[in-house]
């Protein structure tokens, strides 16, 4: 897999992207003083959402633990939601 990472002045600072081997996007973020934040999405290699995962909208906030937002399976239907298994 490939990665695009953004450096500014020694720090992850700006817009993360990996790839599947297919070219599409694995995963998608952004990184803030060398901190995740914000929502984080990984794809299935069809290019489909699989999981969102949302960090703190500010880095170093240690009161937000990053959690599951949201889970697709690989026919792009929702399967979990907010701590809650989607019937």
């Amino acid at each position: 897999a490939k990665e695009i990472t953004p450096i500014e002045f020694g720090e992850k600072e700006g817009f993360y992207y990996m790839f599947h081997e297919n070219g599409l996007v694995a995963v998608t973020g952004e990184y803030r003083f060398g901190q995740k934040v914000g929502n984080w999405i990984e794809y299935y290699p069809t290019g489909k959402r699989k999981k969102l995962v949302a960090y703190s909208k500010e880095p170093f906030d240690k009161e937000v633990t990053p959690y599951v937002k949201t889970e697709w399976n690989e026919k792009g239907r929702e399967i979990y939601r907010n701590n809650k298994m989607v019937k």
